[in-house]
């Protein structure tokens, strides 16, 4: 997040400026793509390119200052990295620096449930069924970095979390009935949270616009940040944060949402299918 502000901030004194990727590259010797890697927040950056950047722009001495600081702090290393597996897969790392600077993320998709809402048991029953053979460690880091993800869910200032869930993910047994009916009691306690919607989307509603894409949506505490578009899983991610690029998918969550059960109605679903869980 940091790097993406800086980058942003960047391309904004450049355009005010009226200097082109080809002026810039020229004055930092480099390539015009490394510059648009920069202003897209890509790659890290040197504080000595910084500094050069914005004297090339004609920055002022507090726009330097607050430019440095950004670069400075793009450099922090995240929780999540001090874990191998997680710090091997860079979608996943993006994934996880977007969501840990979010003020509000919005997700939807069929199978499996939303990582920030799984009990550990159903966790482990996804990972041991996974095709990939995980040992004891990488299944206990792998639980460890889901439950410190879940933590945002908590405290004074929550992570805002809205989830349609899809009727399949609810009915599909993973761990066996024990398991789920855990988990579905799981769902309905964090449907009681302020700071946790969730909705269900029933078979009933037939096709809808997200039906090939599981999509989760990212909101930033500074309204200059714009909405990041996440679609795929870990495995094949793609981050869209272009107006141009987002629009359709967030007005297909939108449309989504609206034919979804409401929250309470969500609730007594969710409920029922853990009774039947329960009898089966």
């Amino acid at each position: 997040m940091h790097r993406r502000r800086l980058g942003s901030e960047l391309r904004r004194l450049r355009e005010t400026a009226g200097r082109t990727h080809r002026e810039v590259a020229a004055h930092l010797d480099c390539s015009q793509g490394k510059i648009s890697q920069i202003e897209l927040g890509r790659v890290p950056v040197r504080t000595s390119d910084v500094r050069l950047m914005a004297e090339f722009y004609g920055a002022t001495t507090e726009q330097l200052a607050s430019l440095v600081d950004l670069a400075q702090d793009s450099k922090q290393r995240g929780w999540w990295q001090k874990f191998p597996s997680t710090a091997q897969r860079p979608g996943l790392q993006t994934y996880l620096g977007l969501e840990t600077s979010a003020k509000a993320v919005s997700c939807y998709g069929a199978d499996p449930l939303p990582e920030l809402l799984q009990t550990a048991d159903y966790s482990r029953a996804l990972l041991t069924a996974d095709a990939h053979e995980h040992t004891p460690e990488e299944l206990q880091e792998r639980l460890t970095v889901i439950s410190t993800r879940q933590q945002r869910l908590l405290g004074e200032q929550p992570l805002e979390l809205w989830a349609v869930l899809d009727e399949s993910a609810l009915r599909r047994a993973v761990g066996g009935p024990g398991v789920m009916r855990q988990q579905l009691e799981h769902l309905v306690l964090l449907g009681y949270r302020r700071n946790v919607t969730l909705q269900v989307l029933p078979f009933r509603v037939g096709g809808h616009p997200l039906m090939a894409d599981r999509i989760a949506v990212f909101s930033f505490p500074d309204e200059a940040d714009p909405q990041v578009v996440h679609l795929g899983d870990s495995a094949n991610s793609r981050f869209l944060d272009k107006a141009a690029d987002t629009a359709d998918y967030l007005k297909a969550f939108e449309q989504v949402c609206t034919r979804a059960l409401n929250p309470k109605d969500s609730s007594a679903f969710i409920s029922a299918i853990a009774d039947e869980s329960a009898a089966a």
